[in-house]
């Protein structure tokens, strides 16, 4: 119990994934039906709603790697903030990560809500920036579209140069977005792939990984162009990929905001590599 607050955490499940998008929806977040049922596809187990006598008024979500995770959609209702829901739903995200062995958290934290997040013990590391623009298309002889049969391929490329398996999430983005999905191959080698979501009058990018900077890193880029009828694309990337910004600033994406990409554990690179060109999400690296 929190003031007149008689607080229950209990997981998220399918029936309450429309209760979480109306919440981002209201924080001006893109976040989509499709993005909450695949986190929770990706671990059933690790998403939180929190109730006030027994009516939801906010919600926590972890993604769970191999050594390092994820904590993202920490939203209260506005009537209850300021009594310390946040920090009941952060304790019990962070609780819940460590008792899956998972030593090293990280997150994307809004301006508002790093003093919270700096009480838990995150540390801020870099800006990841949101940036928007249109890019021209270009067909290239060295891209192609992705399918079903190179997903294992993805699957071990991606986590060499992340750090862990996002295999669900590259299928399920595979699945829904096919024409979105493009490989970069270069002399038979791969060298990189692009995905990218709709939303709304929207495209987001991501995942786009590297395996090292070069000229035809544009090519995917423009390749996924082709397929989004003008649409605007969106990407995050964090600031010290200089790689992926001097592409973005070729092409004359602007910045609309950022968060900070924050740590939390054991020390170490996790997921500042950079051979990644834009984040998969903020929920999930």
């Amino acid at each position: 119990m929190i003031g007149d607050c008689f607080m229950h955490i209990r997981k998220m499940t399918q029936q309450d994934v429309d209760f979480g998008v109306g919440l981002a929806i209201a924080e001006g977040w893109g976040s989509t039906k499709l993005d909450f049922e695949e986190l929770l596809a990706f671990d059933p187990k690790g998403c939180f709603i929190v109730e006030n006598n027994d009516m939801p008024i906010g919600m926590i979500c972890t993604t769970p790697y191999n050594g390092f995770g994820f904590i993202s959609n920490l939203i209260v209702l506005e009537e209850y903030r300021n009594r310390k829901v946040g920090t009941l739903l952060m304790k019990h995200a962070l609780d819940y990560l460590e008792d899956k062995g998972v030593r090293t958290q990280l997150l994307d934290g809004v301006v508002k809500a790093i003093s919270l997040y700096e009480r838990f013990g995150f540390e801020k590391r870099y800006k990841s920036l949101r940036l928007e623009g249109n890019v021209e298309p270009k067909e290239s002889d060295d891209v192609r579209s992705m399918t079903i049969a190179d997903l294992n391929t993805i699957d071990r490329f991606d986590t060499e140069l992340f750090g862990a398996s996002r295999k669900k999430f590259i299928e399920s983005r595979l699945n829904n977005f096919p024409k979105l999905c493009k490989v970069l191959e270069i002399e038979g080698e791969l060298a990189g792939y692009i995905m990218g979501s709709e939303r709304n009058e929207s495209v987001r990018i991501g995942p786009w990984v590297m395996r090292y900077a070069s000229k035809q890193s544009d090519d995917l880029l423009q390749e996924l162009a082709s397929e989004v009828d003008e649409m605007t694309l969106q990407i995050g990337v964090l600031e010290n990929n200089t790689s992926a910004l001097q592409i973005l600033k070729k092409y004359r994406f602007a910045q609309k905001s950022f968060s900070w990409r924050m740590i939390r554990g054991r020390s170490g690179d996790w997921t500042f590599s950079d051979h990644l060109y834009a984040i998969c999400s903020a929920a999930r690296g």
